[in-house]
């Protein structure tokens, strides 16, 4: 596809991001990590993506780190899987095979993973005698609760497709050839919605879950508020009153 690590491709309100080195499993290096970050900044920028796609070539979804990025400093590599979760974008990854220590560290930085059925994941670091290094004990268990978090990061065992479906570490699996064409249409779906509210629906989940109930309330109530003023809300409610799909700007 290219001789860069990470593609970046934009069609209408979709940004594709793809991770372009399958014959390395897709590991993580540090030219990755930086065209990675580099590759968010540009979409953070961009008002008109309103969805975004994490894929890769090849068999794997990204196998782990390569040698070199293990003996960079953990601060930058941590900034950049940080770049995708931070992104205002709702980010929807589309994992196939094996997303193991930074692949699936980088998979949880995403708001919706949808896995092929040959999916596999894990965090083998503490049979290495390592960590996870760019926020794989925070977000894991966020995502799948304390106590099956704690058995994969101690243990350090994979978990295949279907058994992800169950922890709640994926939302949805499906056949290895329709992960595409299933991903396309998750993020179509969600590009035809109002921008800013998708935005703020992100937002409000993502900043509530560390916020007290009565704070995340608060939250939500702000922005609530704050949509209110847009010309997409107002358009909405036009839309409804007159039965017709509504046509959003972004504004």
């Amino acid at each position: 596809m290219s001789e860069r690590s990470v593609v970046l491709r934009k069609r209408g309100p979709v940004a594709r991001l793809t991770l372009a080195r399958p014959t390395r499993a897709n590991r993580r290096s540090p030219e990755m990590l930086r065209e990675l970050a580099d590759a968010a900044a540009t979409i953070a920028e961009d008002d008109t993506v309103r969805v975004v796609i994490l894929q890769a070539e090849g068999a794997d979804f990204c196998a782990g780190w390569t040698t070199e990025a293990l003996e960079q400093a953990e601060w930058w590599l941590a900034g950049a899987f940080e770049s995708i979760a931070a992104l205002p974008q709702p980010v929807i990854a589309a994992i196939q095979g094996n997303a193991m220590s930074g692949g699936l560290e980088l998979a949880l930085c995403c708001d919706v993973r949808i896995a092929a059925e040959d999916a596999r994941f894990g965090f083998p670091e503490t049979e290495h005698g390592l960590l996870p290094l760019a926020g794989g004990t925070a977000r894991l268990p966020r995502i799948v609760g304390r106590g099956a978090a704690i058995e994969l990061l101690l243990t350090g065992r994979s978990v295949e497709a279907a058994e992800a479906r169950r922890i709640g570490l994926v939302s949805r699996v499906v056949a290895d050839a329709d992960l595409s064409a299933e991903t396309d249409a998750m993020a179509a779906k969600i590009a035809e919605r109002a921008p800013i509210a998708t935005r703020f629906a992100k937002e409000a989940v993502r900043r509530g879950m560390d916020l007290a109930l009565d704070q995340a309330l608060r939250m939500e109530t702000d922005l609530t508020i704050l949509l209110q003023t847009t010309k997409d809300r107002a358009e909405g409610v036009r839309a409804f009153t007159e039965k017709r799909q509504p046509r959003f700007r972004g504004r």
